[in-house]
């Protein structure tokens, strides 16, 4: 059996490993960078699994649209990739680009897609578990050849206000290759409840002063889980009423999905009848609707573009309003990344000072090490890879696992033979 690292190495984004035996051939995640609209990917899979619905894991899916792929994920997860692939294509030619793929390279994706979660080929079957990390995330098992690898995709163990966290004990024990993300393999979070505070703090005292607060999500899970959140927090009388918008027609739309598939969230959320329409949250469509002083979670998540790129340049220079990053991992070139760190943005050329407190607030769906090391303890696996994780952070963790478990943190393109 050989494993092919092919995309997700040595970096977070553009997630793809294929795994190969005598028979079969097939790809646990088909994903891009983001800003990026394809990766240069093998074609000839027998079939792909998608761990979830973020691009990095699945937005490299419509180069496979004019064949017959066999696309495996969960019934949210197909739904929610189907609408990012569709978002990405609108962008795409928004920007001016050439972009090759159209609605009908969508259509044949979801007409591809089976809702599994156990699938077999020959001389191969494949199971699927809960992740957590966003609602329909799942680690996939491999058994072939009489070997068996674990494929986590991004995980976390810890529950949120909607989601459970993933079992360890659910998992099959002493897989000869546990294949895990290592996003956060050198960085330890304090606990939720603590960095929920922060949040509710920050908010609160951004309140105090008659400020805007900015709160820039993905479409998918973040925006509901945040909006959630801060419905909750008005209806418990821990926040005050204040103005609170979301802005993203496809985070609107995703929240749809979120009611449909009311089993994936914890028991609390299934049995609330319409537990995603908030009664202190409004839907806006656009950003010149907004009544200022207001809270506003919109997309997109980087601050790259969107609502979220014309309220940070519109917002940044004053000091009485706050902007929180949700988000551990920032690219590089983000201008939340750069407004944080830098102190200043740039737009059309001019630069612009930022006097907002700008908060890095790390409610994550990632493991930290710590659930890192929790899981490599529990499954004992033979051998484990690193990936989806810079090396920094990668090695890091192989530090902290490397007594437990012989490590290995491949290069990119690299065939690991078992």
């Amino acid at each position: 059996m050989k494993i092919h690292c092919l995309g997700g190495i040595r970096e977070v984004g553009g997630s793809c490993i294929g795994i190969e035996t005598e028979y079969e051939k097939v790809a646990l995640d088909y994903g891009i960078n983001v800003g990026e609209a394809s990766d240069q990917f093998p074609k000839d899979f027998d079939a792909v699994i998608i761990s979830h619905a973020h691009l990095d894991h699945s937005g490299n899916l419509l180069s496979l649209s004019r064949g017959n792929p066999v696309i495996v994920g969960s019934n949210i997860t197909r739904d929610v990739t189907i609408d990012l692939l569709l978002d990405m294509i609108k962008i795409q030619n928004l920007n001016g680009n050439h972009y090759p793929y159209g609605n009908q390279d969508v259509d044949n994706i979801k007409k591809s897609w089976l809702t599994r979660e156990s699938i077999a080929l020959p001389g191969m079957s494949i199971q699927l578990y809960p992740a957590g990390h966003v609602a329909g995330a799942r680690m996939t098992s491999i058994n072939s050849e009489g070997k068996e690898i674990l494929y986590t995709g991004d995980f976390c163990l810890h529950d949120t206000e909607i989601l459970e966290g993933g079992k360890p004990e659910s998992l099959p024990i002493t897989p000869d290759v546990l294949i895990v993300e290592s996003t956060y393999g050198g960085k330890v979070r304090p606990q939720r409840s603590e960095l929920i505070d922060q949040l509710i703090q920050l908010i609160l005292s951004t309140i105090e002063r008659k400020g805007n607060v900015l709160i820039p999500t993905f479409a998918f899970h973040r925006s509901q889980e945040m909006a959630k959140r801060i419905d909750q927090a008005m209806e418990n009388g821990l926040l005050p009423h204040y103005a609170v918008y979301t802005i993203s027609n496809l985070a609107h739309k995703i929240t749809g999905y979120f009611t449909k598939y009311k089993q994936f969230f914890t028991k609390e959320i299934q049995q609330q009848k319409q537990p995603f329409n908030y009664r202190h949250v409004k839907q806006l469509h656009r950003t010149s609707q907004i009544q200022e002083p207001a809270i506003v979670i919109c997309t997109s998540g980087f601050g790259h573009a969107g609502a979220s790129r014309h309220l940070l340049t519109k917002w940044a220079a004053d000091e009485d309003n706050s902007v929180v990053i949700n988000s551990g991992y920032l690219p590089p070139d983000s201008p939340l990344k750069i407004a944080k760190e830098k102190g200043e943005l740039v737009e059309n050329g001019s630069k612009i000072s930022v006097k907002a407190e700008v908060e890095q607030i790390e409610l994550s769906g990632h493991a930290d090490q710590l659930e890192l090391v929790q899981l490599i303890r529990k499954l004992k696996p033979k051998k484990t890879l690193l990936v989806h994780g810079e090396l920094e952070q990668a090695q890091a963790l192989s530090e902290k696992i490397s007594e437990m478990t012989e490590v290995y943190i491949p290069e990119r393109n690299e065939t690991i033979c078992i």
